[in-house]
């Protein structure tokens, strides 16, 4: 149902206008001629408030811009229907969902351990292939298996315990086949102990 304009064609012959210097009408007839034009707006306006009042099509006949993402007419009921039919759905959706049962059975516990792995896992900003003096990556299980696989302790032993200028003593084994590095025979006593020092 949609709202009536007043027109050119409602409005002729209503009012004074086109009345001649003396019409020839009564008393009377003056007075609803003279009213005629304004009672036209009374009557157009009282149509209009019937249309807005009606309890079961009032909001029909209002246009409306019909938000995103919501299907309705262009008008404010369905509008307001649509609307209404979504919030129901997703109030039905929050509370239905499969893994609900789920989602309530977790502990205050688990939620901080949770959390606390999340916060871990927000520091870590890149995977990494090799290890590397990082840290925040993330080395790979290969790049772990690869460096350890590779680790020269016998250099590190030496490195630390053997420096340069180090003096080894030994009965027939020489320390370069035990730790590496260059050696020279200080010298060898009675008991066949011979001393050797790191040069490199």
């Amino acid at each position: 149902m949609a709202f009536d304009k007043i027109t050119n064609a409602d409005r002729a012959g209503k009012g004074n206008v086109g009345q001649p210097d003396t019409p020839a009408l009564s008393t009377a007839d003056m007075q609803i001629q003279m009213d005629s034009l304004s009672n036209l707006a009374i009557d157009k306006f009282n149509a209009f408030i019937d249309k807005i009042n009606a309890a079961s099509t009032g909001a029909i006949n209002i246009g409306a811009q019909v938000p995103s993402g919501v299907q309705a007419q262009a008008n404010v009921q369905s509008v307001l229907n649509a609307m209404t039919t979504n919030v129901a759905l997703n109030t039905q959706n929050r509370h239905s969902h499969a893994n609900k049962a789920a989602l309530d059975g977790i502990t205050q516990a688990e939620l901080n351990e949770y959390n606390r792995i999340a916060t871990l896992l927000n520091t870590i900003l890149s995977v990494q292939t090799s290890i590397i003096d990082d840290d925040k990556a993330l080395a790979t299980a290969g790049a772990v298996f690869n460096y350890v696989n590779n680790f020269d302790m016998r250099q590190k032993i030496l490195a630390t315990a053997w420096p340069v200028g180090s003096v080894y003593s030994s009965r027939g084994t020489s320390p370069t086949a035990v730790f590496g590095g260059s050696w020279n025979v200080l010298d060898t006593d009675s008991k066949n102990v011979t001393r050797y020092i790191r040069v490199s």
